[in-house]
């Protein structure tokens, strides 16, 4: 829903600027400004950062030209904006962090002069106040503070979670018309509207959402509250979609969901064609076909969920790349049972050597935690080993911590601090050792 918040105290808010900081991508950091000089000259410009993942990356356009759209600009710098948004990851309290100091920054930096922006009555205008810029805080971090998010940074003006986003223009309208705080938070389900968007930042490749939000449930994780449930969209929309980035001059797509293996979509125009429902696989055989692209590769796909039959057709596929980022986070099976990742270290390792076997020259990836309650430090080498006995291509290295409303909340974060440092830093030594002898391998072959 979209709501209207209490007008707060001028004193509290202006001068309460303490803050913490955060990020995800595949988790890590992957901040990125979008940039696009639009042709209109009276409406508020705004700069987008984005923390996180891809599929932040990709919402990140998605609000780009929801406002595009609604006659707004995209700013091509933070300082020349009326309008800063930060969309927002959950992923870790890192995560987090990151986001309250930039945002924390922003203000001290840009926004000495707030102190009059908010006013009891606006004119009903979608000109910014001179020298306001508004502050709005999208995302995960949106739907998993909601009003706290005013009290945690009095600099924030607008709140808006990731299924709201179709919704932002009219956020920031009626911010402008009444000048108090708004938020739009709680969707269970993003409108179809929302990807009928004609902006890309890169011209050669594009993210494509195929389903949104996450079933699984990992006791660590905290997607599921923050993007809710699975939702698979209807393959010929993101056929259409994809078709129409070709038009544009994309070359290349990455299809992206949190577990992409579990896509499965029925309509009635597969029902007219003679099929009741799609799943994963028959998607990527659909966006093989699509003229004009060249080449598409996904992510993320779920270790319980992968199959050798996704193998052989990722090898069959002429225009889809031999990538695949498969997530182990452990490999001591006592973790991964207590993770709810729903397989054992066997079972990956099988995995893994049969998708290697499959597909010559395969890119493996995956993601790691370290630190999970209750590890020890025979897990953690269980972990190390998996890793040695694998050699992934890549491998995104996190250290764990608590986040809100998932299972393992409720368990002691027992492994201290200076232990995790240490054992994150240990398996980034290694993974930086192993690329080294690979690249030297590579380059001595000739290969």
């Amino acid at each position: 829903m979209m709501c209207s918040l209490r007008k707060m105290e001028e004193d509290n808010s202006k001068h309460n600027k303490n803050s913490v900081r955060s990020l995800r991508e595949h988790v890590d950091e992957n901040p990125c400004g979008i940039v696009l000089n639009a042709p209109r000259t009276r409406q508020p410009k705004v700069f987008i950062k984005t923390f996180g993942c891809q599929m932040n990356t990709r919402d990140s356009e998605l609000v780009a030209g929801v406002l595009l759209k609604a006659g707004y600009q995209l700013a091509e710098n933070i300082e020349s904006a009326d309008i800063v948004l930060f969309n927002t990851c959950s992923v870790r309290q890192h995560a987090e962090d990151k986001v309250w100091s930039e945002i924390g920054c922003y203000g001290r930096c840009f926004k000495p002069q707030a102190a009059g922006r908010r006013k009891k009555h606006g004119a009903c205008s979608l000109e910014p106040v001179a020298r306001s810029p508004v502050i709005g805080l999208l995302g995960c971090m949106a739907e998993n503070y909601k009003k706290a998010a005013f009290a945690k940074s009095a600099l924030v003006d607008v709140v808006v979670g990731p299924n709201d986003i179709g919704s932002i223009a009219d956020v920031l309208d009626e911010f402008f018309k009444r000048h108090i705080p708004q938020m739009a938070v709680g969707r269970k389900q993003r409108i179809d509207a929302v990807y009928d968007t004609d902006y890309v930042a890169d011209k050669n490749h594009a993210n494509v959402i195929i389903m949104e939000g996450c079933d699984n449930f990992c006791s660590y994780c905290i997607v599921p509250y923050v993007r809710g449930r699975e939702r698979s969209r209807p393959a010929h929309e993101i056929i259409r979609e994809i078709e129409g980035l070709v038009r544009k001059g994309v070359k290349e797509v990455t299809l992206l969901g949190q577990n992409v293996n579990s896509y499965t979509a029925h309509s009635s125009w597969l029902m007219a064609h003679g099929r009741k429902k799609i799943d994963f696989i028959d998607l990527l055989k659909m966006v093989n076909e699509v003229e004009g692209l060249e080449k598409f590769d996904f992510v993320t796909s779920h270790p319980k969920d992968a199959s050798e039959e996704l193998f052989r057709v990722m090898r069959e596929l002429p225009r889809c790349k031999k990538f695949l980022h498969l997530p182990v986070q452990s490999g001591s099976d006592r973790i991964l049972k207590l993770m709810n990742r729903g397989y054992t270290r066997e079972h990956y390792i099988k995995l893994v050597k049969k998708a290697k076997e499959i597909i010559p020259g395969l890119r493996l990836t995956t993601d790691v935690l370290v630190g999970f309650p209750g590890e020890t430090e025979a897990d953690f080498q269980d972990t190390f080993d998996l890793m040695k006995e694998v050699e992934f291509s890549a491998a995104y290295i996190f250290k764990y911590s608590p986040r809100p409303r998932t299972k393992a909340a409720g368990l002691a974060d027992d492994v201290p601090q200076p232990v995790k440092k240490e054992r994150n830093q240990k398996l980034l030594e290694f993974q930086k050792s192993l690329h080294k002898k690979k690249s030297m391998y590579i380059c001595q072959d000739g290969r």
